[in-house]
């Protein structure tokens, strides 16, 4: 039986798992209740993926290009066998389809056992909804590596609460059109999460030292959208990596305030600054690297910029969870 018709077949205790009454105005809801992530075990080897591996693909969040993600689907079905719910082509507004239909596709490709590893088909929005209503123990019981970004930040900070593996790399429909680079990348990163990377980056304030620390973040406003909830990640000894799209200097400011205020910075080990595209300075002519400048420039962690991964056409595959050492401006993991 296929992993989506589990999700159909199990419909209605998917519903009573993630619904309940509202004290306060006795109607029933969804996610009244947040399913708190509590991790107490060190971060564990993934689930191997392999040439031939069965791969879940779902979509979270928003809904996506057709034919782009028919074309990843194909280049995919080259090494590995390919699954997901026939219904994944839905759309609500900005939503691949119902809360209820996406959390049910999700638990039931982190649920089946003859599934590796589970992909995402795009970001957009959304992801964060489905969060109370995602079985943490099977994503613990399982140890399944989940690959995307932007939106999927939420997962990766769900995974990471559970001490799991994820990859922060390009999702199916954008790897229709990537480069021979990327999809060589993003395979590495899939079957051998361990392996060493390295970069060359630029400091932002000339720490001197060395710094090491696991890696741990993503998408910057959703990072901050977690902010006060039981799903924001925990930064303690972590070297955070953040990414975004389209914001504009002063809303990288407002959010970067907020996180300081809300003490995220207080016991990392070092940041590292992914690409922030389409945010173009205003009449002010401050730009991004300004503002994360005036923030960082005084930091008593590494503060590196440059690294190339996020909203761009060469998003290099980045294991969260590794372990993470910087000396100097120099980046290397696991």
């Amino acid at each position: 039986m296929g992993w989506w018709l589990l999700s159909r077949s199990n419909s209605k205790a998917d519903k009573a798992h993630f619904k309940s009454v509202n004290p306060h105005t006795g109607r029933r809801s969804l996610f009244l209740k947040p399913n708190c992530p509590k991790a107490t075990m060190p971060t564990r080897s993934p689930r191997p993926v392999t040439e031939g591996s069965r791969l879940a693909i779902v979509a979270p969040a928003g809904p996506f290009n057709h034919e782009a993600f028919k074309k990843g689907v194909s280049w995919l079905r080259e090494r590995y066998e390919i699954t997901h719910s026939p219904e994944i082509f839905s759309a609500e507004g900005y939503f691949a389809g119902s809360d209820q239909l996406r959390l049910s596709e999700l638990n039931a490709a982190i649920a089946d056992p003859e599934v590796d590893a589970i992909l995402c088909a795009r970001g957009g929005y959304g992801t964060t909804r489905l969060l109370p209503g995602i079985n943490l123990s099977q994503v613990a019981q399982s140890n399944k590596m989940i690959v995307g970004f932007s939106d999927i930040t939420a997962l990766h900070s769900l995974w990471a609460s559970q001490k799991i593996r994820s990859i922060h790399a390009p999702m199916v429909a954008a790897l229709s059109n990537a480069s021979d680079a990327i999809r060589k990348l993003w395979i590495n990163a899939l079957e051998e999460p361990e392996a060493v990377l390295q970069w060359n980056l630029e400091s932002i304030n000339n720490f001197s030292g060395e710094a090491e620390g696991t890696l741990a973040g993503g998408n910057l406003a959703v990072l901050t959208a977690l902010n006060g909830t039981p799903y924001a990640p925990k930064l303690k000894d972590s070297i955070l990596f953040v990414e975004d799209i389209g914001e504009r200097p002063y809303r990288i400011d407002r959010m970067l305030t907020t996180l300081k205020q809300a003490g995220w910075f207080d016991q990392l080990q070092g940041l590292v600054l992914g690409a922030f595209t389409e945010g173009e300075p205003g009449q002010d002519k401050v730009t991004t690297d300004d503002v994360f400048e005036s923030h960082f420039h005084d930091a008593d962690f590494p503060v590196l910029k440059g690294l190339p991964a996020g909203h761009i056409s060469h998003n290099e595959p980045l294991p969260l969870g590794s372990k993470v050492k910087i000396t100097g401006d120099h980046l290397q993991l696991n």
